[in-house]
């Protein structure tokens, strides 16, 4: 269920991204002094229906993560690219090449290995105590903070690689923190939530986490910041849950599987961060005329 609950989480936020791209794409294309602006996309169906689904997609995501372990949940969070691309082809349009299809399968192939074989269960994140929290949020907080100061002293590929990174670890955090108030739930109610120290650690990572992920996107071309920010999330979630939570995996040969699992999964995520459909559904314009001649000559093929 928890599985269920997170492919709902991906589906959604795909759809709501691409809803709320179509609203700005409609308003851009207006004359007038509104046209673009965030006053004139909100009156948008399009924009207020993605920001509907995008609720709906938060609360899924939250009620996997109390069903299932941080390390379980967050690696399947990677198919929101995937499923960002096909629902963003079916209503913005493009034309998928067969490379494209190719890496959402071996994305999907990936990660079906990585959790069949792996198995991420159990754990406790209020039971991991407080100085493995500490020592946790301390390491992630340095590694967070100089992924930065790299980026901000990086040149274009480097600076959108490396927000890329810290956008995924802020995620990932967050993820963390969202799966100790869940349990904190679960034992005491609201009540219980108040009363432990980890949630208020959102106040500070969520900010944070959100800068970052705005950073990344205008950082530069989603070839370079696509790969960190999919992969950092479940990569820092998976060493939390099995290094600090006490989740546990399946060992012996079957970390080979998980190993060939990750592999397939990271080809398929560098193979579908150089989509020039999904660059143009981020907004690259040049990616953008290269989806039009896409477009054009598909058009030319089917009146042959």
């Amino acid at each position: 269920m928890a599985v269920v609950l997170v492919l709902l989480a991906c589906l959604g936020n795909a759809l709501a991204l691409t809803l709320q791209r179509k609203a700005a794409q409609d308003s851009a294309r207006q004359r007038g002094r509104s046209a673009g602006s965030l006053r004139d996309m909100v009156r948008r169906p399009p924009w207020l229906f993605g920001t509907l689904i995008f609720a709906l997609a938060v609360v899924c995501q939250v009620c996997a993560l109390r069903l299932g372990s941080v390390s379980l949940v967050q690696p399947v969070l990677v198919m929101e690219l995937p499923f960002t691309l096909l629902v963003g082809w079916w209503i913005l349009g493009g034309a998928l090449r067969p490379y494209e299809w190719g890496a959402v399968g071996t994305m999907s192939v990936g990660l079906v290995v990585l959790l069949a074989c792996l198995r991420p269960h159990d754990g406790d994140a209020l039971a991991a105590g407080n100085v493995r929290w500490i020592l946790g949020t301390l390491v992630t907080l340095v590694v967070l903070g100089v992924t930065v100061a790299i980026a901000r002293g990086s040149r274009a590929v480097g600076k959108a690689a490396f927000f890329g990174i810290a956008a995924g670890i802020g995620s990932g955090f967050v993820a963390v923190i969202v799966k100790a108030m869940t349990d904190a739930l679960a034992v005491g109610g609201l009540g219980e939530v108040l009363t432990t120290w980890q949630s208020y650690l959102l106040i500070v990572v969520g900010p944070v986490a959100f800068w970052t992920l705005q950073s990344a996107l205008r950082a530069g071309r989603l070839l370079a910041s696509q790969p960190g920010l999919t992969l950092g999330n479940p990569l820092l979630a998976f060493l939390w849950g099995t290094g600090l939570l006490g989740e546990e995996v399946a060992g012996g040969a079957w970390i080979w599987g998980g190993i060939v699992g990750a592999a397939l999964l990271t080809v398929g995520v560098f193979l579908l961060a150089r989509s020039p459909v999904l660059a143009a559904q981020e907004g690259n314009p040049r990616d953008t005329s290269t989806v039009g001649r896409q477009n054009a000559g598909a058009n030319r093929r089917r009146t042959r």
